[in-house]
């Protein structure tokens, strides 16, 4: 081959033809082209497996003895509650896993008894179960037609039946409800029992609603007329300040709803 002769697929020493020549493909179908695919599927298998063993190891921890419910704490604000009732009422079993306890769930259960105003529950890992209580304040005494009495709360929550507390003011109603209920219709009661100061608690034996507001039954049969005051610190002011100058003897009954002019009836006989 001569410069400027062209180039016809021969070189000196040898020939090279074109259609000779032959050209690696590594798509051809063979190992080579699968090994890659294949690791790769055999590395996501793995790695399914691992993860697949490590939730399996997490759920069997859970629920293992190293993990169950050892302990159940109450701390209760108040005096009412029984802690072991609490407990009862929790649905809380020792041994149980820690991980089939639903705060939620006790916290409801816990509710539903009438004392409890407020309950918080929390799981305290690995084995400890707490539960809050903020009990309900008893705030006045109720006693119904039947003659049973019962505690409620500032709200008209019924607390507990039958109970009495002689150191609250007592208030009538025509039936008292289950406890953990509200009555209703007992607004202005609850409002006159909330003006009741501990001095004239020991002259009034009960707070009775009447067509013209409320009535304070006293001690010797007489009664005072309290009327529909807002919150009643006027009108009790005003039969306390009575109570301090006039003889119940001779008193048939004292009118306070206009609390700035008491009218007061006497019975002549009575005093005579």
């Amino acid at each position: 081959m001569t410069d400027g002769d062209p180039y016809d697929g021969r070189v000196d020493g040898g020939r090279v033809d074109q259609d000779d020549v032959g050209v690696e493909s590594r798509d051809d179908g063979g190992p080579a082209s699968d090994e890659p695919t294949g690791f790769r599927r055999l590395w996501w298998v793995w790695a399914l497996l691992a993860v697949a063993a490590v939730l399996l190891g997490a759920y069997a921890s859970t629920r293992s003895g190293l993990l169950d419910v050892d302990e159940l704490l109450v701390e209760i604000d108040g005096g009412r509650l029984d802690p072991a009732l609490v407990e009862a009422v929790s649905g809380i079993r020792f041994g149980s896993p820690m991980s089939s306890v639903s705060p939620e769930a006790v916290a409801r259960r816990v509710a539903v008894l009438a004392w409890v105003a407020d309950v918080e529950v929390e799981r305290d890992w690995p084995g400890t179960v707490r539960i809050w209580i903020v009990e309900r304040e008893a705030f006045v005494n109720a006693v119904d037609l039947g003659g049973r009495r019962g505690l409620l709360d500032r709200a008209g929550t019924v607390l507990e039946v039958p109970a009495f507390d002689s150191a609250l003011p007592t208030v009538r109603v025509d039936r008292l409800g289950v406890p953990g209920t509200r009555m209703t219709g007992i607004d202005l009661l609850l409002a006159a029992a909330g003006a009741v100061t501990p001095d004239l608690g020991e002259w009034i034996v009960a707070l009775v609603p009447t067509g013209r507001g409320v009535r304070a039954e006293l001690v010797g049969g007489v009664d005072a007329e309290l009327g529909l005051g807002v919150d009643f610190h006027d009108e009790l002011r005003s039969l306390a300040t009575v109570l301090a100058w006039v003889e119940l003897s001779c008193i048939v009954s004292i009118d306070v709803s206009v609390h700035a002019n008491p009218v007061v009836l006497r019975d002549e006989y009575r005093c005579s």
